[in-house]
């Protein structure tokens, strides 16, 4: 069977970090997988020619026409609301039902924090970024809404994670004041710990969490959190692996609601000051791309990805944002050149 990927540029850096990802698909197809990509323009330059953001018939497409998005950046400060934005990503992780969003931390060879292995599972359909609300004079307010199905994927994945590395899983919360929606994680949280006695589960305020990984992140292995809480962790963590360039993420439905369940995007933004220069460092992207190959099966392809970049840092490939000098298309290029197997 093919398996068809849509490819989703974006904006700003979006396009030249896409680019070094999209040699991998070609590799990975002379690897004998079968695989079509389809290129997608939606993004600002798109929004502003048409006033089209995600069609309704491009993204019955895309649900129910692909197994897959590669998706590069959204953000354009020529649209200063973000609305193109919020209804092509935000659409695609609530519309397909990719509850799970998954952020590991592992620092490649010539950073600090070397031995460091964390990840974040964060719910990425809910909690504050439900776009639910209202702003009159003098008051606004944001809802931040959690139900016990998404809450359940989440945890039950984060579980079975910490169980499978045999590590402890730390439940990011605040519950001693957001008694309502954080006092559901906590319960649901408390039901599976049941379940799993043999991982070292514990619940932590989100605060006092912060403060002891700035400290000592060793102790911590699996990490869960709601959709707000788990963005603010997980941009900590990169700081530990070279920061935000570097840092991959991918997005899935645990219980594969419609064809397309997987959507793979570095998780830097899209950076409009740097854009078009060839300075964005394309490890995350390339990093996310080793992850839905993962996801997909191909081990072996993920593990040559990843293997690839940890060779070229320790050969001291380096973009300018962890002090060297190579281009974004340079650093691309230094990763391809150890592919093997």
């Amino acid at each position: 069977m093919t398996t068809r990927i849509a490819l989703i540029p974006g904006d700003g850096v979006g396009p030249e970090v896409m680019a070094e990802a999209e040699p991998l698909i070609d590799w990975a197809r002379s690897r004998g997988h079968r695989l079509e990509t389809v290129r997608l323009s939606y993004g600002a330059d798109h929004y502003l020619s048409t006033g089209e953001t995600l069609p309704e018939e491009a993204y019955a497409d895309l649900r129910d026409g692909f197994d897959a998005v590669i998706f590069g950046a959204v953000g354009d400060p020529r649209i200063p609301d973000g609305r193109h934005a919020e209804e092509i990503l935000l659409r695609l992780r609530r519309g397909l039902e990719l509850t799970v969003n998954f952020r590991p931390c592992q620092p490649l060879p010539g950073l600090s924090r070397q031995g460091l292995h964390l990840e974040v599972f964060r719910e990425n359909t809910e909690g504050a970024y439900c776009l639910q609300g209202s702003t009159e004079p003098g008051r606004a307010v944001d809802l931040a809404v959690h139900t016990e199905v998404a809450v359940l994927r989440l945890l039950e994945v984060a579980f079975a994670r910490a169980q499978a590395r045999g590590c402890a899983l730390t439940l990011a919360h605040k519950a001693n004041v957001l008694k309502h929606g954080h006092g559901l994680w906590v319960r649901v949280f408390q039901s599976l710990q049941a379940a799993h006695p043999d991982v070292p589960a514990r619940g932590m305020h989100a605060d006092a969490l912060l403060c002891a990984l700035v400290q000592d992140p060793a102790p911590f292995g699996v990490i869960a959190a709601d959709n707000y809480l788990g963005d603010l962790i997980s941009d900590l963590t990169a700081a530990f692996a070279g920061g935000m360039g570097t840092a991959p993420s991918l997005s899935w439905a645990p219980h594969r609601p419609f064809r397309c369940a997987v959507l793979a995007e570095p998780v830097h933004g899209s950076a409009p000051d740097i854009a078009g220069k060839g300075l964005a460092n394309p490890v995350g992207m390339i990093l996310s791309t080793a992850l839905l190959f993962r996801h997909l099966g191909w081990e072996s392809e993920a593990e040559t990805v990843e293997r690839a970049v940890a060779a070229a840092m320790r050969d001291g490939a380096r973009t300018r944002d962890l002090g060297g000098s190579l281009s974004t298309a340079g650093m691309g290029a230094a990763i391809r050149d150890r592919l093997s197997g």
